[in-house]
Parts: C-alpha cells; sequence; structure tokens
C-alpha cells in the first residue's frame, strides 16, 4: 500500500523542521494514539545529517479475537530517521518490537516553504503487513485473525503518520513561537502631554558685527 498526503503548517518551514526533528515529543498531546515517544539516539553525522531513534508507544482498542496473542510490546515501535537539512526531508524506516518483519513500512517526508509563515508537508510512505507473523499465534487460527490483525496494525499506525500537520497546527495554537520584535521608528522626545514633538531645528548663529573704530585724529 502507497500513500501520500499533503498538508499546510501556519509555521515558516526552518520552525516545523526543528520542532519535528528535535522536539517530537512535544507533539504527543496532539498525535492520535501516542502516548509517549521517547529518543533513544541523536547523532549528527554530517554537517547536513542527522541520524535519529526514536522509540513510540501508542495505544488502540485491541478485539477480544486477539487479545489471547496482543502483548503491550505490540503498541510500539521503532522509528529509524535520517534527516537531511540541505534538502529539508526526512527518510524514515519502522520497525515492530514484536517482531521485525511483522510489517514494512518506510518513506520521505518532505518540508517545504510557500510562503514565509506556511510549510507544506508531503508525506509519502509504503505500507505492506504480514500478520501471519505475529508470534504466538496457532496455525490452525492464522487465517482467522489475519483480517482483525491487519486492522489493528493500520489503525495503530496510519493516524500518527497521516496526521502529523494536524497535530504541528494543533500544537502551534496552543503554543505560538516568539515573534521577532519589529524595527523601532525614529521618533521625536514625548513631551509633557505625552505626545511625541518635532525636534526644533537649531537657531542659525548671527555674524559678529564689525565694531566701529574710535581713533582720535
Amino acid at each position: 500500500m502507497y500513500v501520500e498526503k499533503e498538508d499546510v503548517v501556519k509555521q515558516p518551514v526552518e520552525v516545523v523542521y526543528r520542532l519535528v526533528r528535535d522536539e517530537l515529543s512535544k507533539l504527543v498531546p496532539y498525535i492520535p494514539n501516542a502516548e509517549k515517544i521517547e529518543t533513544v539516539n541523536y547523532e549528527r553525522t554530517s554537517e547536513t545529517r542527522v541520524e535519529i531513534l526514536n522509540h513510540w508507544f501508542a495505544k488502540a482498542d485491541v478485539p477480544s479475537i486477539l487479545k489471547s496473542f496482543v502483548k503491550p510490546e505490540f503498541f510500539q515501535w521503532k522509528d529509524h530517521a535520517i534527516w537531511k537539512d540541505d534538502q529539508f526531508c526526512v527518510d524514515f524506516r519502522i520497525e515492530s518490537f514484536v517482531a521485525n518483519n511483522l510489517y514494512d513500512l518506510s518513506g520521505t517526508n518532505y518540508f517545504t516553504s510557500i510562503g514565509d509563515d506556511k510549510t507544506e508537508i508531503k508525506l509519502t510512505f509504503n505500507f505492506e503487513i504480514y500478520p501471519e507473523r505475529l508470534p504466538g499465534v496457532p496455525k490452525f487460527l492464522g487465517k482467522r485473525i489475519k483480517p482483525a490483525v491487519e486492522q489493528l496494525i493500520k489503525r495503530m499506525l496510519t493516524p500518527n503518520l497521516t496526521s502529523l500537520a494536524k497535530g504541528l497546527n494543533e500544537y502551534f495554537a496552543a503554543n505560538p513561537p516568539a515573534k521577532k520584535p519589529a524595527a523601532k521608528k525614529a521618533s521625536g522626545k514625548k513631551s509633557a502631554t505625552g505626545k511625541a514633538s518635532a525636534k526644533k531645528p537649531a537657531a542659525k548663529k548671527q555674524p559678529a558685527k564689525k565694531k566701529k573704530s574710535t581713533s582720535k585724529k
């Protein structure tokens, strides 16, 4: 399954990009299903590359048919990411804690400036699920529970990816970045009435008068 989605965030691209790269955990209250995000490794490998490993902890309602097989680790995954600062994009790969071959999920997210205060986020990823690889499921139940496992994985992971822009807009609405102070305009000094008074031009100096000669004849 290939997914491509474009959304707009009402903030400059530098602000949006750095927040998602360096402070992703701040978005947890605004991301569906997310309970916690932990940064396990952060390494700048070059001037324009950063490699990050985040651990995600999620929540979802488990169908009764799966409750015997789904463990807490099922709702956790490893997010391997390579951030390319010179291109404002990130390549990512998601790996399950339960079994590293339970699903294949990888893609690239692009951050593009479309104005001084707007960023377009384009999400692109491929997603393939292999429900039969869920550990602990007897073979005779494999076919029966396969659709339920597939739907549960989709409900757990997909919203966390496709709702990024929505979560960012909600975050910035609740935590607006500090604006740069506007340049001060030159003005005259305030008078006692509080109004700005124009500066009076300096009076021109009058040329000194020549003294009359008082010498006697």
